[in-house]
């Protein structure tokens, strides 16, 4: 009786360390939805180079994506916002001073 029930507790734990491993390959990778990270913050620098000043993710909609304010080399800032599925820019906007 001891050895059969040591066998079915390895085999137990076993089958849960696999189960564990397998559904977590890389502990430091980014979920699918916001696997384009880097990406969109390479494209929006391409689109207006400078610094980015903030950056926001933002979830609507079941959607993620990120949000950038740039300062850019001329003096002017911008608003870009990247979709975090597809690594593609999808809207920009100059932001305007309103100061005299």
């Amino acid at each position: 009786m001891g050895f059969g029930r040591c066998l079915l507790i390895l085999t137990i734990f076993l089958l849960i360390a696999t189960s564990l491993s397998a559904n977590d390959n890389d502990p430091y990778a980014l979920p699918p939805t916001k696997a384009f990270v880097e990406t969109c913050n390479r494209e929006a620098l391409i689109l207006h180079p400078g610094a980015i000043d903030k950056e926001r993710i933002l979830h609507r909609h079941g959607n993620n994506w990120v949000e950038y304010e740039i300062q850019a080399s001329d003096g002017s800032e911008w608003l870009v916002v990247c979709d975090l599925s597809t690594g593609k820019v999808s809207r920009e906007q100059k932001l305007v001073d309103d100061t005299f």
